[in-house]
């Protein structure tokens, strides 16, 4: 599925929120056609991920980059509930400023939680005086983060630190999950985290394909029963509000 924005976004004082529901053992693979600009403007905007995934479903989502223009308050927020053996794989990109630009102010969080309880919680205050304290962006100005739970796959290639930029990190979760994340100075100079992003998609989805075979092979094996005729697997709301004004961002299959 394609997530394409109908009109100009995110405006100052615009608060985009795109809801997911995977139903239990459907895969959703959602693309952004586009990468996104938070603009200038006296007022923060933010940007919302809220996404429930049953059991045995997955969601793979690659996402295209965040641009945080100069002279911009912007969050970006990303909510995952996975229940039983559901799985999720999410890229996400940031650029602090657009070309010849610093960048505003940012902060991104993560709350991913399962039917035991939290999986991975983060917040990051990428504000432009917090990001130049010692040991935190300094200046740098992309990050790229390929983040997997439900299961644990293996780093892709074995660069070494400092190789394809001045950081990157693989590091298991404490629980079932890994995140693979690289820190440069521009956003096309990563040449770890696509590919990275690419190899952990096909690990997912082969047991995925796995599971559906079979319960394909159980269904053909009942007698009068063929393929089951169940609604609709995935729902996926998104809108966009600002001061002023309502906006909608089109999701296209």
């Amino acid at each position: 599925m394609g997530l394409v924005a109908t009109r100009a976004l995110l405006l100052s004082g615009d608060a985009v929120r795109i809801e997911v529901d995977v139903a239990p053992g459907a895969w959703l693979d959602v693309v952004e056609a586009t990468g996104t600009v938070a603009y200038e403007g006296d007022t923060p905007s933010s940007w919302t991920i809220d996404a429930d995934v049953g059991d045995g479903g997955v969601l793979t989502w690659a996402g295209m980059p965040f641009v945080v223009s100069d002279e911009i308050a912007t969050h970006r927020g990303t909510h995952l509930r996975l229940h039983g053996t559901g799985k999720v794989l999410m890229q996400e990109k940031v650029v602090l400023g657009r070309a010849g630009q610093a960048g505003g102010d940012l902060s991104t969080s993560l709350d991913a939680r399962d039917d035991s309880g939290p999986l991975q919680v983060e917040y990051l205050d990428l504000r432009r005086q917090a990001r130049q304290m010692p040991g935190v962006f300094g200046s740098l100005r992309s990050m790229d983060t390929v983040t997997a739970l439900g299961w644990t796959p293996e780093p892709f290639g074995e660069p070494d630190s400092g190789s394809t930029g001045p950081g990157e990190t693989y590091f298991p979760l404490d629980r079932s999950g890994a995140v693979l994340r690289w820190m440069g100075i521009g956003r096309f100079r990563d040449e770890l985290c696509d590919p990275t992003f690419a190899a952990w998609r096909e690990d997912a989805m082969r047991d995925y394909r796995h599971q559906r075979a079979a319960q394909r092979l159980r269904r053909e094996a009942e007698p009068g029963r063929g393929e089951d005729g169940h609604g609709p697997a995935v729902a996926i709301t998104a809108f966009a509000a600002g001061p002023d004004r309502r906006r909608s961002v089109a999701p296209s299959a």
